[in-house]
């Protein structure tokens, strides 16, 4: 049994950060953070990896923050707990931040839960897809707390009374509800889960990389900007991709020719 709170493997192009933490719910710790953020930079920097899939051992994706970390130690002063739970915090929406501006797709792959922190975690993947029985919520509001920063990234998915109907309800919400509100891709029967994500990880792995990179880069720059700058945004960039040597010049004349393309590897 492999003890890493992140199991690593690669398939072909495509690397599977797994969770393995699934005795206590793998929650977004501290240390689970750190693992995983530090696996998943080894994936953005590795030539051979074009795809990243997120997926968890046991039957919970993620539950969110340990709440035991989040409680105040015997001994801790008041500015100690409190810069503690700010870096946590921190931490925690750096490595967010990092798969939305990541080179690479990311993909989830969820089975069981998906709470608080651990849906945030879902919603800033490129990509979802779940099993028909995963749930997911914003349970905050059941301890007398909100589920602020995880809204963050569930905000950005789905529409602002859905995301906010998760967040004062704190009730959980089926895959199917999930699909409808913009939070996954779709949801197919468990034992099909992770060969759904493989099929989708594949066919994305096998597109210029090049041009998924700076294709991606654009859509999170344009998306908050007002309709008139996204335009001008998205003109140069597709301007810039048209007109550059590489991937894109390829694909052009593998299209003419009638060929399959042959991509570069950056």
């Amino acid at each position: 049994m492999d003890d890493s709170l992140v199991i690593t493997k690669q398939d072909g192009h495509c690397a599977w950060l797994t969770l393995n933490q699934p005795k206590s719910r793998n929650p977004l710790s501290s240390q689970m953070i750190a693992a995983l953020s530090a696996a998943l930079a080894t994936a953005y920097d590795d030539a051979q990896t074009r795809v990243i899939v997120l997926a968890a051992e046991g039957p919970v994706f993620s539950a969110g923050h340990d709440l035991k970390e989040m409680q105040k130690t015997a001994g801790e002063s008041d500015a100690a707990f409190d810069a503690r739970v700010k870096q946590l915090l921190a931490d925690c929406a750096r490595m967010m931040m990092g798969i939305v501006h990541a080179p690479k797709p990311v993909i989830a792959c969820v089975q069981g839960t998906a709470s608080a922190a651990g849906c945030q975690l879902v919603s800033v993947c490129d990509l979802a897809i779940a099993a028909d029985d995963a749930s997911f919520c914003l349970p905050g509001v059941n301890i007398g707390i909100f589920c602020t920063t995880p809204l963050v990234g569930v905000g950005r998915n789905l529409s602002r009374k859905h995301a906010m109907e998760m967040a004062l309800t704190g009730d959980m919400f089926a895959a199917a509800q999930a699909q409808e509100f913009g939070l996954i891709n779709r949801h197919v029967p468990g034992q099909k889960l992770s060969q759904e994500v493989k099929q989708l990880a594949d066919k994305i792995a096998s597109r210029s990389a090049q041009g998924i990179r700076a294709g991606k880069a654009a859509f999170y720059q344009q998306i908050d900007m007002p309709l008139a700058q996204s335009f001008a945004f998205a003109n140069e960039a597709m301007a810039c991709a048209v007109t550059s040597e590489g991937d894109a010049e390829e694909g052009r004349r593998a299209f003419i020719d009638k060929r399959p393309p042959k991509w570069g590897d950056a």
